[in-house]
């Protein structure tokens, strides 16, 4: 883009110097990643203020600098771009670059497998052409316009994941997606300190039918009634999909598992198939449904949609399932809700085959006011599965435990504080073999639990080959 798009885009004022009308090639945020002939974007926040690393833009070559305030030290070596908000400004920035594209765009969310629909997409829609994505789950009103200004003028398509966790964030995102396809995979019980109950959760989610271009198409799951019931509401000409053999145009179904992965069975308005993919779990069905649909609705052929979703990488930390010694690990840790920990737990046991079953799980965070409440069910889930002992850090541990306890579990329950208060409370179980899954909200940092257990029985094994 020209700087004269630039501030047309963005509503900046400034001194610009005599500097012309030079072209840019990205955007930046982090000062580290700064290279010549890029605007960096100042974005305050609670821990870092990208003002004070302005000048270290400069002096990499940043072309010129958006701020929400002057900055008479710089002015003299880059044009600084003012406005009143910066986050607003390159959201603005971002709508005007998808504007100016003709790919085809579709947006993606949900309260639980998006990140991995969207991966599942891009593989998909990249055997039809060029296709662009976010970058590991970039989907906030920071992560979305980064996204979106990274991908390819030229593509051929675009496949933009969104995130919300307060209300009237999705309007925004959605204004800057403008989809031509608009997909709800799921809602759950997610954010419920900003939404309330679940179906808020669907009156936002659905705030993307909302912005879907002229002409657009819509997709969402059948099977969340508080979804469905909003989507049409919405979107009238939204298609249905279910993995629950609703009468939906869509469906899908896990017809069981296979050795290292599942198998699988679509249907896309009269196309069927039979999928074996390196996935476990009911769980997936969905994922990969959405993703499929959404395909065909774009013109992916059979073909096409087998090579795609073969070809697929899940991010780290979705549901990766890796062997360690004699254990099976499975790093499901990147977050979680009511929705996504029953579908992970679900798997897991279904991977222990009548074999021990140990979850290892942390906290389930802004659930507001059911918080305890959704503990205490999880507590009553898990007992439901028969696992060989249960690990959970958080606050929520007592109502965890009242629900095992009410649900007739009487194995062990260990609260553990620290990777490694769980390690050695782990080893003294003795187990010989098993299914170790790991989970939690973000912040609870479930993923250094899954280290400590993987990097000890990589030392186990070492000691055995010295003996």
């Amino acid at each position: 883009m020209t700087l004269s798009e630039i501030l047309a885009a963005t509503g900046a004022v400034g001194d610009l110097g005599d500097v012309g009308n030079p072209v840019f090639d990205g955007v930046c945020t982090d000062s580290r990643a700064v290279t010549p002939g890029r605007l960096f974007v100042c974005i305050p926040g609670a821990r870092f203020d990208g003002h004070h690393f302005a000048a270290e833009a400069v002096a990499k070559g940043a072309g010129a600098i958006l701020a929400d305030r002057p900055m008479p030290e710089i002015v003299s070596r880059a044009p600084v771009l003012l406005v009143k908000d910066t986050v607003s400004a390159l959201g603005r920035l971002a709508g005007h670059w998808r504007r100016k594209t003709a790919a085809k765009v579709v947006a993606v969310t949900g309260s639980a497998g998006k990140t991995t629909v969207k991966e599942l997409l891009a593989a998909i829609l990249s055997e039809m052409g060029p296709t662009s994505k976010n970058y590991k789950n970039f989907n906030n009103l920071i992560g979305l316009p980064l996204s979106i200004l990274s991908a390819g003028s030229g593509d051929a398509f675009w496949v933009m994941e969104l995130g919300v966790s307060v209300p009237g964030e999705m309007r925004d995102l959605a204004d800057m997606a403008a989809p031509d396809v608009a997909v709800v995979v799921n809602v759950g019980p997610a954010h419920l300190e900003g939404f309330g109950d679940v179906a808020g959760v669907a009156r936002e989610k659905c705030e993307l039918l909302r912005a879907v271009a002229k002409g657009g198409a819509a997709l969402a799951g059948m099977d969340h009634p508080e979804l469905w019931n909003e989507a049409r509401r919405v979107f009238p000409r939204v298609m249905g999909m279910s993995c629950r053999g609703l009468d939906a145009p869509y469906q899908a179904a896990y017809l069981g598992p296979r050795e290292e992965g599942g198998l699988f069975s679509v249907r896309l308005c009269g196309l069927e198939m039979e999928l074996a993919l390196p996935y476990r779990g009911g769980h997936f069905a969905e994922n990969i449904l959405a993703a499929a649909a959404c395909a065909h609705m774009l013109g992916a052929d059979e073909g096409a949609i087998r090579r795609g979703l073969a070809a697929a990488a899940i991010p780290e930390q979705r549901f990766c399932c890796r062997r360690h010694g004699c254990f099976t690990v499975v790093d499901d840790t990147y977050n979680a809700n009511p929705l996504s920990m029953r579908r992970a737990l679900e798997a897991g046991a279904e991977m222990a085959t009548g074999g021990p079953f140990v979850p290892v799980l942390g906290e389930m965070l802004e659930l507001g006011a059911v918080t305890r409440e959704e503990h205490v069910r999880l507590g009553e889930y898990v007992a439901g599965l028969h696992p060989a002992a249960v690990f959970f850090s958080g606050q929520s541990a007592q109502a965890v435990a009242q629900g095992l306890a009410g649900a007739g579990y009487a194995g062990p329950v260990v609260v553990v504080n620290s990777p490694s208060e769980f390690l050695k409370a782990f080893v003294s179980l003795g187990l010989t073999g098993g299914v170790v899954l790991f989970k939690g909200s973000r912040s609870m940092r479930m993923e250094a639990y899954a280290c400590a257990l993987c990097q000890d029985a990589e030392k186990g094994k070492k000691r055995e080959g010295r003996e």
